[in-house]
């Protein structure tokens, strides 16, 4: 038992002072110490009698860990609802349309916006494991729209040139160009898309520091469950994040987004904005908006939420982004008045007491209105210019909660553990209690054996001496009768 114990240790002591590279952690010292940290514990946890019984979200969130240190970028995610303005946005904040904004939905995988020294297009796809996953979730959910367009795209005859496949990536030249490309992997008519796990596209004159990364996200209420989970999930590590959900009025299903976003956002209220979108549709911005802003924050004060009212206040931010990138083709002489975006421009405009005509005086104060410049002014102010920081901060933070839960796991393989020396225990002590009950009854056996032996010896001695005095009687009685003839 000992010989085996300092096996064990010397095993444990050798993996632990293994030479480790941390080059990849070297950019902050205390990402580094945390990431060499959690490197040496991964070792001991993924030893193949431990590995068995790790749950494997444990180690999922710890590989998550180790990517966030060892690759600096901060994260504003978009989540929200099917179609409640994520890619108008994104496209608003970007400054071009690359998202698209078809009817349809578009968005059923990760899209990442980032710097970059040239224009890119790059992707990931699922491997068959991951897809597997995937239709079995659109199967149980019953996502019959799903698996309708899935055949009627052919899909099928596609899967085997993508999954599993490695990652693409194509330079592009122009701009436009660059949304083809988006789209060729995005678009919900193409079969493709089905099997994309992820796109990044990198742009040149992105207005966002190397580092900062914007993510436009499936749905909260995708009809494929694996997809929604996607989200779920990545709400809990992104850095930030922008919830949007329509602003022409907060019902049940809003609601439900925004507390789904709270509820993932694993307690850190602050790091989560509630963007009123298309505040554009409602018939009088202005005052109709001043009106719906007093019943969301009824909502959004409460403990589900921001738990005050001021950072409710602060929190919430009512846009227009489809007027805001239709202002910004308008000064650009993008538009003309022959086409149908002019004509939409000018619906909304008249919504704000607007003429078309007037716009060239009116246009800052209409600018100002769709709240663009305030969120952009908000980002840099309270997100993009600390990012460095707050990514250390929640590079604590996750450190702190990948320690608690491999804590857990510990005690829980500790507590398996003493309650198997324990059964053994029971058993030795059961089999101890069988042997001298077995012992007792051999002894009584034994003694009973003896008993019976002295039983049959005395009944043996008493009918040999009857025998023999009745052969003597016999005798005598024979001898008596001869002596009287």
């Amino acid at each position: 038992m000992e010989q085996e114990f300092a096996a064990q240790k010397e095993k444990i002591d050798a993996l632990l002072n293994a030479p480790l590279d941390d080059t990849a952690f070297l950019w902050d010292e205390t990402a580094r110490k945390y990431a060499v940290k959690m490197v040496k514990i991964r070792r001991l946890l993924t030893q193949n009698d431990v590995e068995e019984r790790i749950k494997k979200s444990v180690l999922c969130n710890l590989d998550a860990f180790l990517t966030r240190c060892a690759t600096p970028e901060y994260h504003i995610a978009l989540v929200g609802a099917i179609k409640a303005g994520k890619s108008t946005l994104i496209n608003a904040i970007i400054g071009n349309d690359l998202a698209s904004t078809e009817v349809t939905p578009e968005t059923a995988s990760l899209t990442k916006f980032r710097r970059a020294e040239e224009d890119y297009v790059e992707v990931s796809f699922y491997t068959a494991e991951e897809w597997n996953s995937l239709w079995k979730s659109a199967e149980e959910s019953r996502a019959k729209v799903f698996v309708e367009e899935y055949n009627a795209l052919n899909a099928d005859q596609e899967k085997g040139n993508w999954l599993g496949q490695d990652n693409q990536k194509t330079v592009c030249s122009t701009r436009e160009e660059l949304k083809t490309e988006i789209a060729r992997w995005t678009s919900s008519k193409s079969p493709t898309h089905y099997f994309v796990k992820e796109v990044i596209v990198g742009l040149k004159d992105f207005d966002l520091p190397d580092g900062v990364v914007m993510v436009d996200t499936p749905g909260l209420d995708d009809v494929v469950e694996y997809r929604s989970n996607i989200t779920r999930d990545y709400i809990s590590r992104a850095n930030a994040v922008l919830v949007c959900v329509r602003s022409d009025a907060l019902t049940g299903g809003e609601l439900q987004t925004i507390l789904r976003v709270f509820q993932n956002a694993r307690g850190d209220a602050e790091k989560v904005y509630v963007i009123a979108t298309q505040i554009d549709t409602l018939n009088e911005p202005q005052k109709d908006w001043a009106k719906q802003n007093e019943e969301w924050l009824k909502y959004l004060k409460e403990q589900g939420c921001y738990g005050s009212r001021d950072l409710a206040q602060q929190k919430l931010i009512p846009i227009s982004a489809w007027l805001y990138s239709a202002l910004q083709s308008y000064k650009e002489n993008k538009i003309s008045e022959e086409e149908r975006a002019f004509f939409a421009l000018e619906s909304v405009l008249l919504k704000y007491m607007i003429r078309i005509k007037n716009l060239p005086e009116k246009f800052h104060e209409v600018e100002e209105s769709t709240n663009i410049s305030l969120l952009k002014t908000k980002l840099q102010s309270e997100i993009i210019s600390k990012y460095k920081k707050r990514m250390i901060d929640d590079i604590c933070v996750a450190y702190e909660q990948n320690k608690e839960d491999i804590g857990e796991q510990m005690r829980r393989l500790r507590d398996e553990q003493q309650e198997i020396i324990d059964t053994s225990n029971k058993g030795l002590d059961e089999i101890r209690k069988k042997k001298e009950e077995y012992e007792e009854k051999v002894k009584a056996a034994e003694e009973e054996k003896k008993s019976l032996e002295q039983l049959v010896s005395s009944v043996k001695f008493a009918t040999t001496k009857r025998a023999e005095e009745l052969i003597a009687a016999i005798k005598a009685l024979s001898e008596k009768q001869v002596k009287t003839r």
